[in-house]
């Protein structure tokens, strides 16, 4: 049972686009750095303006992003938020709260920390994967609107 509920968790972080050149033991290392949790709506994930510790990937449900209190987003499963703080800890751009009941997988920083020194070839791959990201945000939004997001 154990087994299965690893399995399924690597499954679904090797889903996500920030994953998905990892090697299946990367994935297994970071599967085992993470819990999984059921959250009720309407809860904080994350504060706007706080730092915070672990990022978030939307098993079931839906989550709210929010800017100065007002809503921006809404997320649905298979989404990841705060990955940007396992790179660069900081003050969080928006808020992020439970919309419906949801149930997600938790990757604490610290945790995330000890798979990259574990794994190296996986730093490697996000960094490839989040220098693709702003590569495309420069080519939607323009240079100027791409250096402001950094």
């Amino acid at each position: 049972m154990l087994h299965h509920h690893h399995d399924a968790k690597a499954a679904r972080l090797s889903s996500l686009p920030l994953f998905r050149n990892a090697d299946r033991t990367a994935i297994r290392h970071l599967a085992s750095a993470t819990d999984e949790i059921s959250v009720e709506a309407g809860r904080n994930l994350i504060c706007q303006g706080r730092h915070h510790h672990e990022a978030f990937v939307l098993v079931s449900g839906e989550l709210r992003v929010l800017v100065d209190g007002e809503e921006v987003a809404r997320l649905d499963e298979g989404t990841m938020v705060g990955e940007i703080g396992l790179f660069v800890p900081g003050p969080a751009a928006a808020s992020v709260e439970t919309a419906t009941d949801c149930n997600l997988l938790v990757i604490p920083y610290n945790r995330f920390d000890q798979v990259l020194d574990d794994v190296p070839t996986l730093a490697r791959e996000l960094a490839i994967e989040l220098a693709r990201r702003l590569r495309n945000m420069d080519i939607e939004m323009g240079p100027r609107a791409a250096m402001a997001a950094m």
